[in-house]
This record gives structure tokens, C-alpha cells and sequence, in this order.
């Protein structure tokens, strides 16, 4: 049953409803008014549909959506464990809302409604999780919604070959997948098995065959690339890399994913490496998670800072000792923005 409920907010009324598929335009008239984006109907689609995406919205007496609090399902590993998390993305408040001097505005209302409806016990959801910059963060700490899950960090390499260190190169080879190639699937399947057998204490999601190609190859408002990276002598691929498509010659191509052992991490980087060397870009930059950075210390990035932090919903199934030490890996290409 979808829920509908009455508010009153600085003598406003408003209306609070679980979003349904045909709140779609009010959805994307208030993205693209937040984000400055070109959303349509497909992106929509993509996650709210194909994604099994959820919400919370309200709307304003005249029947406009002012607030929304939204996220897809994402299937993780704690500690070797099957858990369902909610995957926080779009967080939307129309900008004659922000300066409301109230706690209780129609942002926090969304938000509340939305975690304490989905997640911890007797919900659909063990975890709640989202990117978020510092600010929105502390705001979310301070009216008791999120913990703190630590920063992802921005990591970078220069791509000529006398910046990176060796790693025997000419062992091994990347090859191009076609997103639409009929062995693409099973590759990824693979992939994915043989980094779930490595993954020990990580909290990490899914990457299996069916998340990677709804997230890499079916998104309709962003180009990837996949590469199989190989050793000379391997029949079948070792992993999966995941890379931005350069929008202009020269720009830093971005590392968004590795699927496949963690020990041939540092190998990966040096493939990607390789790759937007080819591209012609003068760097590469990478999102890393603690657990993911400590892998990749042997190719000596450039730590440019903190990108992003991880806010960890109070309602979820932990306490905030647990929050902070879930360890979890997040690279890029968990985020539902890059």
C-alpha cells in the first residue's frame, strides 16, 4: 500500500507520498532543476523501473514535488554474508526550501520516512548507504539520520611509463568486451567469482554478471568501456576492468572498476593505466575506499583528497560501532552519478 500523509510546515500544507512510476516527470522536472542534468524518461527507467529504485517525495498545494529521497537496492557481502542494502542517490530539495530555519523540514521528512520505512529490522533493508559531500553529511549527522562511514578518496597516476612501476607489462593483455557480446556475461560472471573468494572481512556489493550490465552496459545516459585483462598464457580472462569513455582528446580518463581477484589489483591499475595512455590522457584518477586504496599502495598514486564521504543510515541494522568498521569497498563505479 503506498502511503499518503499530510503535513503542515511553516502554515504550507504539503503532501507526503511512497513515490509510484507515475510520479516520473515530477521525479525528473526536480532532478534536472537540482542537478542541472538532460534526465529523461530512459534514465528513469533505468533505475526506478529496470533498477527496482524507491522514494519518498512531497509535494506542495499546487501539486509540485519540492523534496525527494530516493535509492536502488544493492545486494552486498558482509563478511562473506548475503545482506540487502538500500544505495542512497538522489537526495533533492527545491532551492526556496533550503533556508527554512526549521529541523523539520520537508527535506528531513522525506528523508526520515524514507529510512525508517526501508531499513533495519523488520524492514526490507539491513543497510542504508550513500556518497554525499562533508556538508550534507554533518547535516544528516546532526538531525540524527547518518552515521559517519569514513571518506572515499581521489587517487591519481601520471600515464607515462616512466612515472608508474613495472610489473612485468608484457605478461599481460587487456581486450575490448562489447556491451552487447554474447560471451559478456558469463565473463563477468566468472570475474565476479573469483573476487567474491577473496573479499574475506570486506563489505563489498555485488558485482555479479546481472548488476554489472545493468549498471555498465544498459545506462542510457553514460558510456563505459570494459576491458578483459589476461595473462599471456590464461585461456580466460583474469577480470574485468570498467573505464570512463573520454568525452575530448587529452581528458584524465577515470579507473571506475575492478571485477576479478584482489590480488591482481596493482596489475589492473597498470592495465587501466596502459589504457588511458592510449586514450592520450596525461593522468588517471580512480575513487577509493580505504579497504580498495590499500591494495593499490605499490602503484604509488597521488592522493588528491577526499571525494566523497559515506553516510550510513542510523535506522539501518547496526549500532555506530559497527558503522564505522564496516571496511567497504567502494570504488567509482558504485556510485550512481560517474
Amino acid at each position: 500500500m503506498q502511503l499518503e500523509k499530510s503535513l503542515e510546515i511553516t502554515g504550507q500544507p504539503l503532501i507526503l507520498r511512497d513515490m509510484q512510476t507515475s510520479h516520473m516527470e515530477d521525479v525528473l522536472a526536480l532532478h534536472r532543476r537540482i542537478f542541472d542534468t538532460d534526465a529523461q524518461q530512459d534514465w528513469f527507467a533505468w533505475k526506478y523501473v529496470e533498477g527496482q529504485g524507491d522514494g519518498v517525495g512531497i509535494w506542495n498545494a499546487d501539486q509540485e514535488l519540492i523534496a525527494f529521497c530516493g535509492g536502488v537496492p544493492r545486494q552486498f557481502l558482509q563478511q562473506g554474508q548475503s545482506a540487502d542494502f538500500l544505495q542512497i542517490g538522489d537526495l533533492m530539495v527545491s532551492p526556496e526550501w533550503r533556508g527554512i530555519m526549521t529541523r523539520k523540514n520537508p527535506f528531513w521528512y522525506a528523508c526520515d520516512h524514507f529510512y525508517s520505512s526501508r531499513l533495519g529490522k523488520g524492514h526490507p533493508f539491513k543497510v542504508g548507504f550513500g556518497f554525499t559531500h562533508t556538508r550534507s553529511l554533518r547535516l544528516h549527522i546532526r538531525q540524527g539520520l547518518s552515521w559517519d562511514g569514513g571518506s572515499v578518496q581521489n587517487l591519481q597516476w601520471q600515464t607515462s611509463p616512466g612515472a608508474r612501476p613495472g610489473r612485468q607489462r608484457w605478461l599481460w593483455r587487456t581486450q575490448p568486451l562489447a556491451p552487447n557480446a554474447a560471451h559478456l556475461p558469463s565473463i563477468l560472471e566468472q570475474a565476479w567469482q573469483a573476487m567474491r573468494q577473496e573479499v574475506g572481512d570486506y563489505t563489498i556489493g555485488v558485482r555479479d554478471a546481472a548488476y554489472c550490465l545493468w549498471r555498465f552496459t544498459q545506462r542510457p545516459d553514460k558510456q563505459y568501456r570494459l576491458f578483459a585483462l589476461r595473462r599471456l598464457w590464461d585461456r580466460q580472462p583474469l577480470g574485468v576492468l570498467v573505464m570512463s569513455q573520454p568525452s575530448y582528446p587529452g581528458e584524465a580518463a577515470q579507473w571506475l572498476d575492478w571485477i576479478g581477484p584482489l590480488r591482481h589489483m596493482e596489475q589492473a591499475c597498470l592495465a587501466a593505466l596502459r589504457i588511458a595512455s592510449q586514450d592520450g590522457a596525461a593522468a588517471m584518477t580512480a575513487w577509493a575506499s580505504p579497504a580498495v586504496a590499500q591494495w593499490l599502495e605499490g602503484t604509488q598514486p597521488i592522493i588528491l583528497g577526499s571525494v566523497a564521504e559515506i553516510g550510513i543510515l542510523t535506522p539501518s541494522d547496526l549500532d555506530p560501532d559497527q558503522a564505522s568498521s564496516l571496511n567497504i569497498w567502494l570504488m567509482a563505479g558504485d556510485t550512481d552519478f560517474i
